[in-house]
């Protein structure tokens, strides 16, 4: 359950619908019905709102980039791509924004610092 449970927007999901179909085939409606409920609006307002946003705010982009970078990194270096895709994903967008700002002459620096 832990793994699935760290793919991004899907994990949660795959973890909890399943145990909420079984409880309901199995006649528990009230626990289906709560889990199910706690699921849709909890779990996936944290997993697929508020993570997304918070992790792009404190990186400074969109969540879109965000998300592409943990599920690229999970692909490429497997679970320890969730702290090594955004990770990856910082370091080339400051390196780019350091190098185009080097690379622009000096006059056009000082403007663009205003």
């Amino acid at each position: 359950m832990a793994v699935p449970a760290l793919i991004p927007s899907l994990g949660t999901f795959l973890i909890w619908m399943p145990v909420a179909i079984y409880l309901a085939l199995t006649g528990h409606w009230v626990k289906a019905s709560i889990l199910t409920g706690w699921g849709a609006f909890v779990i996936g307002t944290v997993d697929n709102l508020l993570y997304p946003t918070l992790v792009g705010t404190k990186m400074q982009l969109h969540t879109v980039p965000v998300l592409f970078s943990v599920l690229g990194g999970i692909g490429f270096f497997g679970i320890s791509g969730i702290v090594l895709g955004p990770l990856t994903l910082t370091t080339a967008v400051t390196l780019l924004r350091m190098w185009s700002s080097s690379a622009l002459p000096s006059d056009a620096r000082e403007q663009a610092r205003h």
